[in-house]
């Protein structure tokens, strides 16, 4: 009975941990100091500019092509889960990897803001990028910042 119930436990341990499967894959990523900045890259879809791993927000999460398939997360920095349901406006960006270093025209890199993700985006909200550019800054918090 009592290896019965082991291989029960053990076996569902198993299956629980089957569903729970994330992708961590190593990069050449920026050290996150909070300063990435999301500029538009076409209507509800911004990209983290000038970074070295092109990674976009829509729909309140990031969203990352490695090797085909699509991953999404809550932050930019890691917890990325491999996606289902794809949103059309993130699976019909023809090459993702044609955003590393994505700069528009107005774009420019400031220093690093210290403080947090707060003051980050009190720095965007008092100076605004040239030729209308969208910049604002990238959270941490769960992706929901709008």
């Amino acid at each position: 009975m009592r290896s019965l119930l082991r291989t029960a436990m053990i076996a569902s341990a198993l299956l629980a941990l089957h569903g729970c499967y994330t992708e961590e894959a190593a990069y050449p990523g920026e050290v996150d100091n909070g300063n990435a900045d999301l500029v538009e890259v076409s209507p509800g879809v911004e990209v983290i500019a000038d970074w070295d791993e092109p990674i976009f927000f829509a729909d309140d999460f990031y969203w990352v092509n490695r090797g085909g398939f699509w991953y999404r997360s809550g932050w930019y920095g890691g917890g990325w889960v491999r996606a289902e349901g794809v949103p059309e406006h993130i699976r019909g960006i023809a090459h993702p990897e044609g955003y590393v270093h994505y700069r528009p025209a107005g774009f420019v890199h400031h220093e690093p803001v210290h403080g947090g993700y707060a003051s980050h985006a009190q720095y965007h909200a008092t100076h605004a990028a040239s030729g209308g550019v969208r910049v604002r800054a990238a959270s941490h918090a769960g992706g929901r910042h709008r």
